[in-house]
């Protein structure tokens, strides 16, 4: 791949190269016509000053340059022919007064026919010979041109290497930034047509820091969570491994099972959000029906809500709601919500998932009768890891940060509401972005 200013030096030089013999064409042009006006003058002239010296024999000038020669043919008033040189076209005295071109010998003459003086003359020369001089005049200026090339070279060499030194410092300027360091780049210095590019790469700059930064605390917030479940767990089987008798081994065990049960839950929410929040490219939107997830999602929870004994139903009034979304990611949102709300509500109590359209735009909703969360609470319960004050029930605090990164993604705007009969709480997904639903 050839650098840039290899290209300019290239592109500019083909240009040059062509304009020089541009011009030496149009020169040899200018030449050529500014030889035949000379040589006609020449024959004119010559043409009118010989019959005032035909009295004392007709004599040519002497000319050692063949190109400066000229052909002369001469007649009396009577017709008889008088003088003619040796190479002269062989012509009527018919022909016309004034300039014309004839052929002969195969060769093209330029021929000027005058009577003066009781004479008849003409004089003519080759075209060739003309075209000839105007070569040589074209061939004499052209040189000088050619040898402006090696310049002309040199200095497109160096006027590009300046103008690509603020692109280089740029260069520089992106090179030495890292992950550690990933500040804007100045513009100060810069030339205009380098301010877009600057701005692009400051903003590119912006997004990865925030994806580092996300990650970075991401990781931290992970290890931070995992330790408390594992440090549990190392101690309930060290406990079990003191235990003098098989009810109290039963009973440890039991208890290792259900910190392995929350550290599996709490890995697979890890997991599921790091593919929400790393997914460079968002998954494509495609046709599908958020009834029939909303179906799917209750019947994949309803052995859990059976043994809890709490009442998981689907309330709506559609027999279907096509729209366009990411069928795993609508899933992933609503199972989350449902997980949630069968995990804080006590059993024998009631979860109901509702599909629907309000104001013209699709809605997912999930309400319980549970013991709620406080009002001046609701606003950090999207947050990772958290998890309100005085809540018995184990659980990872990542579930609804995943609702919220499925919402984000689908442009669906989340409410916080009370639940069934002033308990528990309710949690709406409504589409705000009506190119979701498939008309």
């Amino acid at each position: 791949m050839k650098t840039i200013r290899a290209r300019l030096l290239l592109g500019l030089m083909s240009g040059a190269v062509v304009c020089t013999l541009a011009a030496t064409a149009l020169l040899y042009k200018l030449a050529d016509h500014e030889a035949d006006e000379q040589s006609d003058q020449r024959l004119r002239l010559l043409a009118w000053s010989l019959p005032l010296q035909a009295q004392s024999g007709w004599r040519l000038p002497h000319e050692s340059d063949p190109d400066d020669r000229f052909e002369v043919q001469a007649w009396a008033a009577s017709g008889v022919q008088l003088h003619r040189s040796s190479i002269a076209p062989s012509l009527p005295l018919s022909q016309p007064s004034g300039f014309s071109t004839v052929g002969f010998r195969g060769e093209r003459w330029r021929v000027y026919s005058e009577s003066a003086s009781g004479y008849h003359v003409q004089v003519s020369q080759p075209i060739a010979v003309r075209q000839r001089i105007a070569a040589h005049m074209a061939l004499r200026i052209a040189p000088p041109l050619l040898l402006l090339l090696p310049s002309m070279a040199m200095l497109i060499w160096v006027v590009v290497g300046r103008a690509m030194q603020p692109l280089d410092r740029l260069t520089q300027a992106v090179g030495g930034r890292t992950p550690q360091a990933l500040q804007p780049l100045e513009m100060d210095g810069l030339p205009p047509e380098l301010h877009q590019i600057v701005i692009a790469l400051n903003g590119l700059l912006s997004k990865v820091e925030g994806a580092i930064s996300a990650q970075r605390n991401f990781v931290a917030d992970a290890a931070h969570e995992l330790r408390s479940p594992l440090t549990a767990l190392k101690l309930q089987l060290q406990l079990t491994e003191r235990a003098d008798s098989d009810q109290a081994r039963g009973s440890g065990f039991r208890k290792v099972h259900e910190r392995l049960d929350r550290a599996t839950h709490l890995v697979q929410q890890l997991m599921t959000l790091a593919r929400q929040e790393q997914n460079v490219m968002p998954p494509p939107h495609v046709a599908c029906d958020l009834l029939k997830i909303a179906r799917q999602v209750v019947a994949d929870h309803t052995l859990y809500a059976d043994s809890r004994r709490i009442d998981l139903g689907l309330s709506t009034t559609l027999a279907t709601l096509p729209v366009r979304g990411a069928p795993d990611g609508l899933a992933i949102m609503l199972s989350n919500l449902v997980d949630n709300a069968l995990r804080y509500t006590q059993p024998g109590g009631q979860v109901d998932v509702a599909v629907g359209m309000e104001d013209g735009m699709p809605y997912l909703q999930v309400a319980d009768n549970g013991p709620g969360v406080p009002e001046p609470d609701r606003a950090r319960l999207f947050d990772r890891f958290y998890r309100p004050d005085g809540n018995e029930v184990w659980g990872s605090g990542l579930g609804l940060s995943i609702v919220k990164s499925v919402a984000d993604a689908h442009q669906a705007r989340l409410r916080l509401g009370g639940g069934r009969d002033g308990r528990g709480l309710t949690v709406t997904a409504q589409f705000a972005n009506a190119s979701l639903i498939m008309r």
